[in-house]
């Protein structure tokens, strides 16, 4: 998922050091469970069921491939996906796990992906006019959102419509 690449890239991300989901609100759906590609640029994501109620993804693009762990949540009729590194290695004290927030929306087959949108981001965190949310960027200019999760879960409620990416289409391998 182009969105996932992103999520899982080095560079200008909307990133949260607190999850977007919390033990009420964590939710499944089997319709994500698949294999899917996006075409247009060229990534595959393979989506299985992980522990509890969570999703294993493995990610491939033309550059490489990266296992991460999903969380589906549910705030007002959006759907987000909270995806972080694969659980289970430690890589030690110096390194901070963060989320990538993605909104998902399913229409049978087909998926729709949007992450935050960094561009929007990065300019109202320079114009200190993001309401409700803490900011920061870190040494490699991602935004990243530094607010406890009930806070990310209201913004989440109401984001600004600029705030939000353009879907990525994602097709269900047959």
């Amino acid at each position: 998922m182009c969105a996932i690449a992103a999520v899982a890239s080095s560079g200008c991300l909307v990133l949260s050091l607190q999850p977007a989901y919390d033990a009420d609100s964590v939710a499944f759906d089997e319709a994500l469970l698949g294999a899917w590609t996006n075409t247009d640029d060229e990534t595959q994501a393979t989506i299985e069921r992980g522990e509890w109620r969570s999703y294993k993804i493995a990610y491939k693009d033309r550059f490489g491939s990266r296992a991460l762990q999903g969380n589906l949540t549910r705030v007002g009729d959006a759907a987000y996906l909270d995806l972080t590194e694969q659980r289970g290695s430690d890589p030690g004290p110096y390194l901070v796990p963060v989320h990538g927030i993605v909104r998902i929306e399913l229409h049978g087959d087909t998926m729709l992906a949007s992450l935050l949108e960094y561009r929007w981001f990065s300019r109202a965190m320079e114009q200190k006019t993001i309401a409700g949310l803490t900011t920061a960027f870190d040494d490699r200019r991602n935004a990243i959102i530094v607010s406890p999760t009930g806070d990310i879960r209201k913004w989440l409620a109401r984001p600004p419509g600029d705030a939000i990416a353009a879907p990525m289409t994602f097709t269900r391998a047959k």
